[in-house]
């Protein structure tokens, strides 16, 4: 169990080892502290452990549905939504809802490593150029995204800022860049490490090395429909 604060809101959350609140999803915590979400339809897309969806629940948002393609997330997000005491948040299997909703916040920290998936690792699998949540997150978006409203995710630079970046474009939306911060790659990345040396050569990978130390930098973007700009 993890007890931590979100600017103003106190947040309990469950993990387990395998669903974690990661330091990406406290880095988005802290940007989200700027948006209004009084009245506002919230999409908590690769919903995980449910933080970023109670978060926006917590802030009073009218709606929060979540989506998720693991079924022990689904169970944890159940698990964390009642220990916070919050109704007005519904999570889903994908796969399993049929989703007539549209949103005016699609919030996400989608897994963006540059890496295959594998059963038991697809909370950080972002396939070979670290970007295949990121499109989903397009595809879902170009269909349940009001025409005012606004995604908000993270995108390590580990990935392909920008495949990411053109695909979003084709999509429809543009892709900004709004925030930025630094953090050391962990014990486990250099399982997929020959990916991101390989991805570097082609400008599809980027870390920084400081005295034998490296590091990754995490991207917090805005994207919003290309003619509401």
């Amino acid at each position: 169990m993890k007890k931590f604060s979100a600017g103003l809101q106190e947040l309990t959350i469950l993990e387990t080892g395998k669903i974690r609140v990661t330091r990406y999803s406290e880095f988005l915590l802290l940007y989200l502290e700027n948006l209004a979400f009084s009245q506002q339809r919230i999409c908590d897309f690769g919903c995980g452990t449910g933080v970023l969806g109670i978060y926006a629940a917590k802030r009073g948002a009218h709606s929060v549905t979540g989506f998720d393609i693991d079924p022990d997330a689904i169970t944890l997000s159940k698990e964390n939504i009642s220990l916070n005491d919050f109704s007005n948040f519904q999570p889903y299997l994908i796969k399993d809802h049929v989703n007539r909703e549209s949103y005016d916040f699609i919030i996400s920290n989608p897994a963006s490593l540059p890496t295959v998936k594998a059963s038991g690792k697809e909370f950080f699998s972002g396939g070979v150029y670290g970007i295949d949540m990121i499109r989903d997150l397009f595809d879902f978006s170009a269909r349940h995204l009001e025409k005012d409203g606004r995604i908000f995710f993270l995108q390590t630079s580990l990935s392909s800022i920008n495949k990411a970046a053109n695909y979003a474009h084709n999509k429809g939306f543009n892709y900004k860049i709004i925030g930025v911060f630094q953090t050391e790659i962990r014990d486990h990345y250099q399982e997929f490490w020959h990916r991101v040396e390989q991805n570097q050569r082609t400008g599809d990978a980027h870390f920084v090395e400081i005295n034998g130390t490296h590091s990754e930098i995490v991207y917090l973007v805005e994207a919003k429909y290309r003619d509401q700009l």
